[in-house]
Formats: C-alpha cells, structure tokens, sequence
C-alpha cells in the first residue's frame, strides 16, 4: 500500500507494481492529518489482512536560516516531516507488533549533525532519531524491528520543493555543496536495512566514522567545514527571494 497526496503519483506506482506481478493499493492521504493516517493504515489491513512493514518517508525540506524565517512555514515542515511520521506510526503499530515487522523512517544526516540552513529541516529529523530510538528500546520484547536511513542529499521530487524563508519554493534553491546520490541507492539501502534487520543506515557509509572521528576533535573540523560548505547568503523572510514566479509572503503577511 502507498500513500501520499499526489493521486497521479500513486497510480503511476499502482501500474508500475501491476507490471511486475505485484499487487498495489493506493490511498491518497495527508500525513498531517490524523484521521487520514488512521484510515490509510486500516485500508491497508483490510485489503491485504495485515500489515507487516511501515516505512515513512513522506518529507518537506526548507533551507533558510532560522531566525529569517517565516514561523508558520516552520510550524508546515514539523507538522509532515515529525508529526506525520508519528501519526502513521501510532496507528500501524499494533499491527506492525502482532506481525512483529518492521518500523523504518526515513531521517537526514541533518538528523544527526547540526547543519546552518537547515537547522528546522534538522530538527524534525533529530525528533524523528529520538522517537524510533525509544521505540527501538520499547518494542525489543515484541520482536519489532525498528530501524532509520540517514542519507545526504537525494535526487528526488523533494529537492524541487526546496522552502525558502518564507514558506514559498524556491525557484532554483542553493546548490548542495555535496554529493547527491540517485534514489535508487536510498531505496537499496532500505531494502538492505530490512533484509537484515539493521538498525541505522547512513548514506553514504563512510559519515559514521567521520561523525565518530568529528566528536574525538570537539568537532572543530565539522563545525568549520560545515559553516564553510553553508554561508549565510540566504534573503531572509521579508526579502525578496527566487520563488516560483509568485510574490512572496512575509512574516506579516504582506506581499
């Protein structure tokens, strides 16, 4: 079963899965919407009896200093990025336990390391990091997996809905100073995490020793390569800024 806001999206899933044999379910929902998660999750157990994996990767990115930026686009990118992995989380869960499956979400490097620009984007992810982590603990006796892909910048339909400032697209958003891997090696590592149970998955491998090697040095290096790699270029919120063609809204409402 897929989920998501964009229906045409998920009928291309539907076909693509019918193509190869496979059965699909679609069943467009807003994860900022509590009802909407309740209901997808129990289409889901009606349809196919049960549902052995969660995997919640529904995500909004916003590159903006904080304190540029607009509070209620702040309040959008918790509420899909945290609050709708909670919510889907919560009403799986006494299905994913009597299958003893598996619970994976989708986190950031930027969920593990501070990052300037994306300190809010970050946060939702750190918050995500902290609640798999006590579920991990929580759901050991019944034999639940719980794990998390951390990756760096991927080449996905969210990168073309880069927030600025003030909550509207960015036109053309900062270019990564890092690499961005394609989706498929997102989606290999989570088929891997599952398979075998794993708990953590970093994208790419090598950013667990460096983040091990950044805390040994009190992490100097990382914090300069990072404010070095992320300068403070950004318009703030009542600035003008390259969005998608429309006039931007400002933390007073005016355009």
């Amino acid at each position: 079963m897929v989920a998501a806001r964009n229906v045409a999206a998920l009928e291309d899933v539907v076909l693509a899965a019918g193509k190869l044999g496979a059965q699909a379910l679609a069943v467009p929902t807003d994860v900022t919407d509590a009802e909407q998660c309740r209901r997808a999750v129990d289409r889901a157990v009606e349809h196919f009896g049960r549902l052995d994996i969660l995997i919640c990767s529904a995500g909004l990115s916003m590159r903006a200093y904080f304190s540029d930026s607009n509070l209620e686009a702040m309040q959008r990118v918790v509420h899909v990025n945290f609050l709708g992995t909670l919510q889907c989380t919560f009403y799986a869960l006494p299905h994913i336990k009597k299958a003893q499956g598996s619970l994976v979400a989708l986190s950031s490097l930027t969920g593990i390391r501070g990052v300037p620009s994306y300190g809010l984007y970050g946060a939702t992810k750190f918050a995500i990091e902290g609640l798999y982590d006590s579920l991990r603990l929580e759901l050991k006796p019944d034999k639940v997996h719980v794990g998390v892909i951390a990756p760096g910048f991927v080449e996905t339909p969210l990168r073309e809905n880069v927030l600025g400032p003030s909550g509207q697209p960015w036109d053309n958003p900062p270019p990564p100073p890092f690499r961005i891997w394609p989706v498929e090696k997102c989606v290999d590592k989570i088929v891997h995490l599952l398979v075998w149970h794993r708990r953590r998955i970093n994208l790419p491998w090598f950013m667990g020793p460096l983040f091990w090697l950044d805390e040994i040095v009190l992490r100097m290096i990382g914090n300069a390569i990072l404010r070095y790699a992320f300068p403070r270029v950004l318009p703030r919120a009542d600035e003008p800024a390259r969005v998608q063609g429309q006039p931007q809204v400002h933390a007073d409402g005016k355009r």
